[in-house]
């Protein structure tokens, strides 16, 4: 499984981030526009945010996009749990991927 670079005070930050941007109109428009900038803004690393495309939607019918999980349970992926791993893989794959 591929690992990328990040710290818990950027995982607090970016928790931060989207509830402040979920009640603040103008920084949500700033996060939509410029997620990079607003991430970066926040202090998660170049390297982090250099792995991702990210892009902030609104839901809209007919247009696939994938959440991904806010925190991975490191436990049950170093076991290879079969029933953690599917419900990790239905939150990434989305059948327009398939």
């Amino acid at each position: 499984m591929a690992r990328f670079p990040y710290y818990k005070e950027n995982i607090q930050a970016l928790g931060r981030l989207l509830a402040e941007a979920s009640l603040d109109p103008k920084l949500r428009k700033r996060l939509e526009s410029d997620p990079v900038s607003e991430l970066r803004r926040i202090g998660l690393p170049e390297e982090t945010t250099a792995l991702f495309n990210f892009k902030v939607v609104s839901e809209q019918v007919g247009t696939p996009f994938t959440v991904l999980p806010f925190r991975l349970n490191q436990q049950r992926l170093d076991r290879h749990d079969p029933d953690y791993l599917a419900r990790v893989v239905e939150t990434v794959i989305t059948p327009a991927l398939n």
